[in-house]
């Protein structure tokens, strides 16, 4: 049997800042790192992906660009420029690669976030592992938040709803949510953090189905779930076992607490 080949997508198109003028994803984490670093890292050096390619966009897309070229080689980079969202990044990403690599053929998509350095190899693996052996089309973790506190950055995450079943249909944010969604969603209260391992011909064929929301028009990955559920496809939930992996950085308060989490998480 033909090895399974893995890229892999780092959506880094944010305008975020926490200090002005410089992206969030170029704070430091420790002394030798920076937020987007250590993503590039655990992607290109401790997982099985083959190619890999980082989203970017205009106004930060060159100083990331030079920073990961310091430490890292092979990688590619796509650009956004208008803020069309997580999915058309992803797009973006998936074609940049088969430009670069035309030659080359994969069956999987790792997605992940740029400012979300703290997921560990182990879970990543585990995700990627169980998607495949499983035969999924979209793969994702879960968090239970039920006994987080509601202000707790995970738990304002998208939220994962189900039918009587207890089958995964959707992932809403909390400020879309009807009052039906939220009686339903209380009965087993696990949020959606943002990494994902696609079918790369199915998401290919897909993302052009996503409908934009508000403004400015974005396409946002978890609106890929019920177009999954529509065709009767497989979708892989695998539960986080420590929510802390899914932490992001948004503001000072987030990079502290990361800075100290990962500290944790590589001196064990």
């Amino acid at each position: 049997m033909a090895r399974e080949k893995l890229c892999g997508a780092i959506l880094a198109a944010g305008h975020g800042s926490i200090t002005p003028g410089k992206s969030k994803l170029l704070e430091n984490l420790n002394d030798k790192c920076t937020v987007i670093e250590a993503v590039v890292h655990l992607l290109d050096q401790q997982l099985d992906i083959n190619r890999l390619s980082v989203a970017v966009n205009c106004r930060f897309g060159d100083a990331l660009k030079a920073k990961i070229n310091k430490s890292f080689r092979g990688i590619s980079y796509a650009r956004q420029y208008e803020r069309r969202g997580a999915a058309d990044a992803a797009r973006l990403c998936m074609e940049k690669i088969y430009q670069e690599w035309m030659d080359e053929m994969f069956d999987d998509i790792l997605v992940v976030y740029g400012d979300m350095p703290l997921w560990s190899e182990q879970s990543l693996a585990a995700l990627i592992d169980n998607h495949r052996k499983q035969e999924a089309i979209l793969s994702m973790f879960s968090v239970d938040v039920s006994n987080l506190s509601p202000t707790e950055t995970v738990s304002q995450f998208g939220r994962i709803l189900r039918d009587v079943d207890n089958n995964i249909i959707a992932v809403k944010e909390p400020y879309k949510m009807t009052d039906e969604d939220q009686e339903q969603w209380q009965k087993c209260q696990r949020v959606n953090p943002s990494a994902w391992v696609f079918k790369i011909d199915w998401l290919i064929e897909n993302i052009p189905l996503l409908r934009p929301h508000d403004i400015p028009h974005e396409l946002w990955l978890p609106d890929l779930v019920p177009l999954a559920v529509r065709q009767g496809k497989k979708i892989l939930e695998l539960p986080l076992a420590d929510y802390r992996e899914a932490l992001g950085v948004n503001t000072a308060e987030d990079l502290a607490k990361a800075r100290e989490i990962f500290k944790q998480m590589h001196c064990r």
